[in-house]
């Protein structure tokens, strides 16, 4: 497990195979569930003066909206991950517009949770499942935290692994463990310049816009399996060489 603070995470799910599911995966990270139910009456005390984080199913019968907007109100600094199936589409959008700070589909692979958990907690991003985008999805949002991460589909991105070289796919672990195009090019014996347009060619070919989408986007696709166990902190992705950082609602390319 990372030597990161654990964040006080909380499960409510009205599937209990579903749950217990999410509970396993969650228990070797730092997002290590305190306790799960149906409803916010089964938790046990979460902290209400501190950032925790609740994991929140979307059901065909449950109302999103209003326990969305009862977490709010009783735990005012926390962070809401609403996951739904596909045919839940319009209950996940009501969910954002209630204030969850990520939608994501409950087919998501477990790297891709878990990097998504990383960057909603590192950055005040928006995540929001790339199946879901398309759909006509509008975020009644006036002032978001920054623009919303997209993580990328599986089946819409997956031909894009073949089109990355080898020392692309090299340099992508690289941005994955946090390594800024100087560490890059150091590790490789490089030129700076030639990283940089290794980067941009990967931003490119798997359609990120900056380096923690494209960590999320290796995450989710599995490239770098080993990785997941040290659950590497997205926080140190989001450098950019020549500023010292890269603001994520900068709407262009790092490098």
């Amino acid at each position: 497990m990372s030597m990161e603070s654990i964040v006080p995470t909380f499960i409510l799910e009205d599937d209990g195979l579903f749950r217990e599911g999410l509970r396993l995966l969650l228990s070797r990270t730092r997002f290590r569930p305190q306790s799960c139910g149906a409803e916010l009456e089964d938790l046990t005390t979460a902290p209400r003066d501190m950032q925790t984080l609740f994991i929140v199913g979307v059901g065909h019968t449950n109302d999103i909206v209003s326990k969305l907007r009862r977490i709010r109100n009783q735990y005012p600094f926390s962070l809401i991950v609403a996951l739904g199936d596909e045919s839940q589409r319009e209950s996940m959008a009501s969910a954002l517009d209630a204030g969850a700070n990520a939608a994501l589909f409950a087919s998501v692979t477990p790297s891709g949770l878990v990097g998504s958990l990383h960057a909603m907690m590192s950055g005040g991003v928006m995540v929001i499942d790339a199946r879901l985008w398309p759909s006509g999805t509008h975020l009644k949002v006036e002032e978001p935290a920054s623009w919303p991460i997209v993580l990328p589909s599986e089946t819409e991105n997956q031909p894009a692994v073949k089109q990355l070289s080898a020392r692309e796919i090299a340099i992508l672990e690289r941005i994955v463990r946090g390594d800024s195009n100087k560490h890059v090019a150091r590790f490789f014996d490089i030129a700076e310049p030639t990283v940089k347009a290794h980067v941009k060619a990967i931003f490119l070919k798997i359609g990120a816009r900056n380096r923690t989408q494209a960590a999320i986007w290796a995450l989710n696709h599995g490239l770098f399996e080993r990785l997941n166990t040290i659950a590497p902190d997205i926080s140190g992705l989001v450098q950019d060489e020549a500023e010292g950082a890269v603001r994520i609602q900068n709407d262009r390319y790092s490098a």
